[in-house]
């Protein structure tokens, strides 16, 4: 008897810690697009979810919230309490505008690496203390903002990245930043539940990193901290897309 993993138990299997919210996002949401959770299937209890994949109980309902938010999932409460794949799937997957391919998006996630990494990597080695409070206060402002309107927040956010890129002390870098925003801006707005709090605020963490590796000096790390946090953002697009992605011709 084989004892390669079934597509259900790789759903349900332990998670990375970094990115663990949007790891939980795109992982359900492949799965439900994919059909291995099928509609109106009921998840496993919480605590019993979280165990499985080796998240803390808060993160598990996090990722929950926003695939909820999206109209992905459902929570039923009293009798048959729990949560659900909701019965009418379709209404979820055809509600973007605007949905690009995997090789679009992945292209654009590989660009922003590369484009993002090195902008965090030379703030960390050339900005003065001005840059660093300039870039902490734009970070602060991501925080205010992720409460409110989305659209203020996506400015908030796209300005702390700009942030970054203009400590870099490159124009081509804070050029290439600014396209890259813009694109992400209408990604970002043609997907079901982005504007959930608790998606806002799992982008939002990923930033806390960044800037603390900034504000030391540590290039290296801000690097990584970055590359991590736009790699999240994919995880994010790609589970709130369901897995349309990958079953696009």
């Amino acid at each position: 008897m084989s004892t390669t993993p079934t597509a259900r138990d790789t759903v349900f299997s332990p998670l990375r810690v970094e990115g663990a919210v949007e790891r939980i996002v795109r992982r359900l949401g492949e799965a439900i697009g994919s059909g291995v959770l099928q509609p109106g299937e009921r998840l496993p209890p919480e605590v019993e979810l979280a165990e499985r994949l080796d998240v803390a109980p808060m993160t598990l309902r996090q990722a929950l919230a926003i695939l909820r938010d999206a109209g992905y999932v459902e929570t039923r409460r009293g009798r048959g309490a729990g949560t659900f794949v909701v019965d009418d799937i379709v209404r979820p997957l055809g509600n973007a505008r605007r949905i690009p391919t995997h090789e679009e998006l992945r292209d654009l996630v590989d660009w922003r690496r590369a484009v993002a990494g090195e902008t965090a990597f030379l703030a960390a080695t050339r900005v003065d203390s001005a840059g660093r409070q300039r870039i902490a206060d734009a970070a602060a402002r991501v925080e205010v903002s992720a409460f409110g309107d989305f659209a203020e927040y996506r400015l908030a956010d796209s300005g702390f990245h700009l942030a970054v890129a203009e400590e870099s002390g490159s124009a081509r870098l804070v050029a290439a930043e600014t396209a890259i925003q813009s694109e992400l801006g209408e990604i970002l707005g043609s997907l079901p539940g982005s504007e959930s709090t608790e998606a806002v605020r799992a982008s939002t963490i990923g930033h806390t990193p960044i800037l603390a590796a900034i504000l030391q000096g540590d290039a290296t790390g801000a690097r990584e901290a970055m590359v991590a946090h736009v790699e999240a953002t994919y995880d994010w697009i790609v589970g709130l897309h369901l897995g349309r992605l990958s079953r696009r011709p």
